[in-house]
């Protein structure tokens, strides 16, 4: 990582959580090109279609439980 961009990161890190989204959100935005009307949009479609799913049941889920084990298992030394 160049010397500007960790400068960048070190300093991002500081900002409080809802500076840190908002430039999170901007780079995103940048990177892809979309608005945030886009974004949002295509997040909403996204929502509805898992909802759907998980209503047909089509959707591959995980118990919460089995969810927190492996969460604990990856993160335990």
């Amino acid at each position: 990582m160049s010397w500007p961009v960790e400068k960048i990161l070190e300093e991002a890190l500081k900002l409080d959580p809802k500076d840190r989204a908002l430039v999170v959100a901007e780079l995103s935005r940048a990177e892809s090109g979309a608005t945030p009307e886009e974004v949002e949009a295509a997040w909403r479609e996204e929502i509805a279609l898992r909802v759907r799913s998980i209503e047909e049941g089509t959707a591959d889920t995980v118990d919460g439980r089995e969810v927190s084990q492996r969460v604990r298992a990856d993160y335990e030394p």
